[in-house]
């Protein structure tokens, strides 16, 4: 059996950068927090486009701050001037560990760049709560699942879903004789000592781990792949290149929408199973405080929450909305037949904290 080992150094070295830069954001939005940003102020009414429109195109542009992926920005930029041509949109593209940081940052020093920021959910919600953002109430918002209807009001703006699954090699499972990967449980088996990857960063999978089995058996379950010899990945992009490559030959918390799109094009080198209960964490769209184009934030805002820019967002990215109207990919989303677990947006950074540190330290990885 070919197996890829790590030595216990190796793989600090290769995970120092990502857990401190993890381990960053409670930390530093503690600490900003207690410097006192601002506190939520009050919830704005929405209003029409047409109402929004003529001091938007004063305005002239909006900036966004996003971790949509770098292939889909101008994509989503694009379907956007469409609607609303004259609106100039800057994109910034940061990683879910750096925006947060970013705008905390800035802000502190009195500088508001940012109009929209997109962003995984617990994030969003630490920011929320030292007052990066300001509350607005679009027009029309998809329906939200029962977990993320206790965040403050005025937020909770799910732009996509994201959800996890195990993905892996169909050529190189067979040459190997091996059994393609359907259960998380599969990957702890001695068959797959040293032939997968995890994301050591992907907290919110962790959550979705705890929020489905408890967090007693999640815990256990995560110990048990760690002692089984992960490759440790920086990204879940890595991760799919690499199964792809075949060397891994599967990753246990792959974004599903992505592997969906590579097993279209790569049918023998990308497949991917869905588990039940499904993994899944929303993905909020939020307007920063003191938004310096106001109006052009909030009419971006208006337009990709509404069953329009969802449409966008599903066609361009193969993300999931949870817009009614939404023509998901059946192969990634379906809750009758794959129950979504959520992850916990509402937490405090303190839980963060010691979930992020439990989980890295049962996979090896400090």
């Amino acid at each position: 059996m070919h197996e890829v080992r790590h030595s216990r150094a190796g793989r600090r070295a290769r995970s120092a950068a990502l857990v401190g830069a993890a381990l960053l954001l409670p930390w530093t939005l503690t600490a900003c927090g207690s410097a006192g940003l601002g506190s939520i102020g009050a919830v704005e009414p929405a209003r029409t486009p047409q109402a929004l429109l003529p001091q938007a195109q004063a305005e002239g542009k909006v900036v966004w701050y996003t971790t949509f992926a770098d292939s889909d920005v101008n994509d989503m930029i694009s379907a956007f001037q469409k609607a609303y041509p004259g609106i100039k949109v800057d994109a910034l593209r940061l990683s879910a560990d750096k925006l947060p940081s970013r705008l905390v940052t800035e802000q502190r020093g009195r500088k508001y760049n940012a109009d929209v920021i997109s962003a995984d959910c617990e994030p969003v919600y630490q920011l929320i709560k030292v007052g990066t953002l300001a509350p607005y109430r679009v027009p029309a918002a998809p329906p939200l699942p029962a977990q993320l209807r206790n965040l403050p009001d005025g937020f909770g703006n799910a732009v996509y879903v994201l959800t996890s699954a195990i993905a892996y090699n169909p050529d190189g499972v067979k040459a190997q004789h091996l059994q393609p990967p359907t259960s998380i449980e599969d990957l702890t088996e001695p068959q797959w000592k040293g032939r997968f990857s995890i994301d050591p960063s992907a907290i919110n999978w962790y959550e979705s781990l705890i929020s489905s089995m408890g967090h007693t058996k999640a815990l256990q379950l995560v110990k048990e792949l760690g002692d089984n010899s992960p490759r440790l990945v920086e990204s879940h992009t890595q991760s799919l290149t690499e199964v792809q490559s075949g060397e891994p030959l599967a990753s246990v918390n792959a974004y599903a929408y992505k592997a969906a799109s590579l097993a279209r094009k790569t049918p023998g080198r990308m497949a991917f199973a869905n588990t039940d209960p499904q993994p899944a964490a929303a993905a909020l769209a939020e307007i920063a405080r003191n938004a310096p184009h106001p109006s052009a934030a909030k009419l971006f805002m208006d337009w990709i929450m509404s069953p329009q820019g969802q449409d966008s967002v599903v066609k361009i990215t193969n993300h999931t909305s949870l817009s009614p109207a939404a023509a998901n990919d059946p192969s990634v989303w379906n809750p009758a037949k794959w129950k979504p677990a959520w992850s916990m947006p509402v937490i405090t950074a303190d839980t963060y904290d010691r979930y992020l540190q439990e989980y890295q330290k049962a996979l090896h990885a400090i």
